[in-house]
C-alpha cells in the first residue's frame, strides 16, 4: 500500500498541477482552494496585462516584462509538481535534514507539510515581488525552472534508493 501510494501521489497532482495553466481553470479543479487564494476570475493574461501592475508603480509595463510574467506564472507548476514528485519519493525514508526528519527519524507528513508551506510561501512572497517589480519576473522563471530541475533530479534518485 505505501508503494502504491507513493506512486500514485505524484501522478495525482501532475493531473491537477499541470492541467491548471491558466489560474481560472483551478476555480474549476480546486474550486474552495482557488476561491479563498486566486482573485476571482483571473488568468495568467490578466496577471500579465498592465491591471497587474499596481498604482505605486507608475511606468507602464514592456511587452517583455508581460511575457515574462506570464512565464514566470507557468513556471510555478513545474515547481510545485517536482516538489510533489520529491516528497513522495522520499515519504518513508529516512530524512538527512534534521528540520524535516520526524520523530523515528524518516519523512513523514511533518516534513511534507513543512515542505509544501516553504514552497508556498515563497510562491507568494515572488507574486508579491513580481506585481511591485515587473522586471524580477525573468529572475524568479530562471530559479523556479533550476529548482524544478534539481528537484526532479533528487526525486529520481529517491526513486533509484527504493
Amino acid at each position: 500500500m505505501k508503494i502504491l501510494t507513493t506512486l500514485l501521489t505524484p501522478v495525482i497532482l501532475l493531473g491537477v498541477l499541470i492541467p491548471t495553466a491558466r489560474a481560472s481553470d483551478a476555480v474549476t479543479f480546486l474550486p474552495a482552494a482557488a476561491a479563498a487564494i486566486l482573485p476571482p476570475r483571473s488568468t495568467i493574461d490578466q496577471l500579465s496585462s498592465s491591471q497587474f501592475v499596481t498604482a505605486s508603480t507608475e511606468e507602464s509595463v514592456s511587452k517583455s516584462d508581460a511575457k515574462w510574467r506570464r512565464q514566470w506564472a507557468i513556471s510555478l507548476a513545474p515547481l510545485f509538481a517536482s516538489e510533489a514528485l520529491d516528497a513522495a519519493s522520499s515519504y518513508g525514508m529516512r530524512e538527512l535534514n534534521p528540520l524535516l526528519a520526524g520523530s523515528n527519524g524518516g519523512f513523514g507528513m511533518k516534513a511534507t507539510g513543512i515542505k509544501f508551506g516553504v514552497i508556498g510561501a515563497l510562491a507568494g512572497v515572488e507574486y508579491l515581488l513580481v506585481k511591485k517589480y515587473p522586471r524580477s519576473a525573468k529572475v524568479f522563471t530562471i530559479v523556479n525552472w533550476t529548482t524544478a530541475g534539481a528537484t526532479t533530479g533528487l526525486a529520481v534518485h529517491n526513486y533509484g534508493l527504493h
